[in-house]
């Protein structure tokens, strides 16, 4: 029994049996793909009226409709029936039977949109163009006969009581003037024999033109001789076609024949450099050159490069077919820029397929492991040496690429904990889907730049800008290259401004979750590159209670979030943590000392003053009148208190800001 619908009822809601017909429908031609082309991010609740603008771009891209047609191929669903499920539960306002109508007009697709406001609404069918495709189409059968005039035409009489004689056609025609409601009578013409003397001949006007290009002279001359031949009963061998010079004008000079055929040889050399044979040796033995159903021996094609397969194997048994792909499979050669061949393993990739939103480039595993060096792990000293290996974190080794694109490259190889099979849904993708989606629009000079990915190989992979200075944490414990204490403010600035521009960069803050001086990487002059982003979290909106499972490095968490509750709040506390490690030089963690973790450690032993553990070995920390070392130590003090008490990034930079107005002379 119909269920009375009307405008407001949600398109979820509708019974699996309108959305089969409604799927019949769009389903021809690929139709829905038009309503989809055209669905804004945004819905009104107030009016059906859903227009693409500038501040409401459309709602799906490419990478959608091919996620769709995956979909329909898997689960044997119509696209139709999967756009519906997908739009249908999205967004803040869902889609209504008034939006689709709208929008079914709009796209012009009218048997789709009469179905929903006649069969489903129960209103008149929205109004169609007077002109063109979507224009009504007349079915009155009576308005065409009388538009058409055929009202006015008389009974027909049976054709043989109307065809006269030659005779009497010529008296009718010169006598009498045919009536407008009378048929015209047919004709029957005798066959009457021509003989060659009879015809008339055409004079021949000759035009000029243009003159021709060469390659439209070759076409031309090329296509007569073949279909003189073809015309002449005589088919020309196919192998003398290779070895035939090409056509020449009467006006050039000739070439001899031995150049001729060098040229004809070059225009089909193969990949692997070598020239092709002639077609007539890829006969097989037992077959002549004029038998016409010969099956050419594919094998003699086969060149010595193990890099096209052999087509003899086609020929040979399910097993040595399996056998010889398996030993394909196992290796794969790859070409560096310096002409240096090598060989590298190549698996069976387990990820998932993934249609990422981004205009990052995708980089080939196959080009990633060539430029790395097969991801050599020993460590990099310079480009000549073998080693491309430059650090290791919890989610993956960082390698050096110093000739993939115009500028060297590091590309981050991530640990899969089982490397046999990744589904969608796993952490590690949702990881990489998050780097790769979201921090591809930040853009700031205190955060490394994301360049590319490779997610068809063994493991997924990002590639970033290349920065040289290394990790601050290293640089903190290295004696011998030592960051003053000048610098270490010009760091603690650049690392604020990059967070709060996470956190204000756009109307919805991102979390990094991970801050911490082994992602404070350093330029050629320890400027602060904030990086890895695999944790990084958009909170869905300005709520600082959001609860989710917890994440990071312990040392650098805050209270909070070992309970789960993430907030832009938590990366201060981690800033906090990054200040104490500048202050003092002493790591994160130590299991040595009493306190394990920095925090504590420092609580212990100073109060008031940082003094007792300040790093004075990199400087006075004084200038001016100014003890920034203690200035530095009440910031870091706000940034690890209570959630509630501590201050923004954003207050946290403009205090750093104030503090060091200008770059400070080192």
């Amino acid at each position: 029994m119909f269920t009375q619908m009307n405008s407001s009822l949600e398109i979820r809601k509708l019974q699996p049996g309108y959305v089969r017909e409604l799927a019949q429908i769009l389903e021809y031609a690929e139709s829905w793909k038009r309503l989809m082309a055209i669905i804004p991010n945004h819905l009104g609740s107030n009016t059906f009226v859903c227009d693409i603008k500038i501040d409401n771009l459309p709602k799906y891209n490419s990478e959608h409709f091919k996620i769709i047609e995956n979909a329909s191929l898997k689960y044997k669903r119509s696209c139709t029936e999967i756009l519906f499920d997908e739009w249908g539960t999205s967004g803040k306002i869902r889609p209504t039977l008034g939006h689709l109508k709208y929008l079914l007009a709009k796209a012009e697709l009218f048997r789709a949109a009469d179905y929903v406001a006649v069969e489903l609404l129960r209103e008149e069918p929205p109004e169609r163009p007077s002109f063109g495709p979507a224009a009504l189409v007349t079915t009155d059968l009576t308005e065409i006969k009388k538009n058409s005039g055929f009202d006015k035409i008389g009974p027909v009489e049976p054709a043989a009581s109307i065809v006269p004689s030659n005779v009497a056609l010529h008296h009718h025609f010169t006598n009498h003037q045919p009536s407008k409601n009378v048929i015209p009578d047919i004709v029957i013409s005798e066959v009457i024999d021509v003989t060659p003397s009879d015809i008339i001949e055409v004079p021949i006007v000759k035009v000029k033109s243009k003159p021709v290009s060469d390659m439209m002279k070759f076409s031309s001359s090329a296509s007569e001789d073949v279909t003189n031949e073809l015309e002449s009963g005589i088919i020309p061998e196919i192998s003398s076609l290779l070895e035939s010079p090409g056509p020449k004008e009467a006006s050039e000079s000739t070439v001899d024949s031995s150049e001729s055929n060098e040229l004809s040889s070059s225009s089909f050399k193969g990949l692997t450099g070598s020239f092709a044979p002639p077609i007539a040796d890829l006969l097989a033995p037992e077959c002549s050159e004029s038998d016409l159903n010969f099956i050419p021996a594919l094998s003699a094609l086969n060149p010595v490069s193990e890099g096209i397969p052999n087509f003899e194997m086609l020929q040979a048994s399910e097993e040595q077919m399996h056998s010889s792909n398996s030993s394909l499979q196992s290796r794969s050669s790859f070409n560096v820029s310096n002409g240096t061949d090598f060989l590298t393993s190549k698996c069976s990739s387990p990820l998932p397929n993934l249609y990422l939103n981004t205009e990052l480039p995708h980089f080939t595993y196959g080009e990633l492991a060539a430029a790395t060096n097969n991801f050599n792990e020993e460590a990099y000293t310079n480009v000549d040496n073998a080693g491309r290996f430059l650090g290791s974190g919890a989610f993956g080794s960082v390698f050096l690429a110093p000739k993939l694109i115009d500028r060297p490259v590091a590309v981050k190889k991530i640990f899969l904990e089982n490397a046999e099979s990744v589904n969608e849904d796993d952490a590690v993708t949702k990881q990489f889907r998050n780097e790769v989606e979201v921090l591809c629009k930040y853009k700031h000079e205190n955060l490394v730049s994301l360049l590319g990915y490779s997610c068809d190989g063994c493991t997924y992979c990002l590639v970033y800008e290349y920065v040289s200075g290394g990790a601050l944490k290293d640089r903190l414990q290295d004696p011998s290259w030592r960051l003053m204490w000048k610098e270490r403010l010009n760091i603690a600035l650049g690392t604020a401004s990059a967070v709060s521009y996470l956190h204000t960069g756009f109307s919805t803050s991102l979390i990094h979750r991970d801050i911490k001086t082994a992602n404070i990487l350093l330029d050629s002059e320890d400027n602060a590159k904030l990086c890895d982003f695999g944790l990084v979290k958009l909170l869905p909106s300005q709520k600082t209670n959001t609860h989710t499972a917890a994440y990071g490095t312990s040392a650098y968490m805050s209270p909070e979030a070992h309970r789960g509750d993430i907030s832009v709040k938590l990366d201060t506390f981690s800033f906090g943590v990054v200040l104490l490690e500048l202050l003092t030089s002493l790591p994160p963690i130590d299991y040595n000392r009493q306190g394990y973790d920095i925090v504590t450690h420092v609580e212990d032993h100073c109060d008031e003053s940082i003094t007792p553990l300040l790093d004075t070995s990199v400087g006075s920390w004084q200038e001016n009148d100014i003890n920034y070392g203690q200035k530095l130590y009440e910031l870091a003090q706000k940034c690890l208190e209570e959630k509630k008490k501590r201050p923004s990034m954003v207050e946290v930079r403009d205090i750093l800001n104030d503090l060091i107005p200008l770059p400070l002379s080192h």
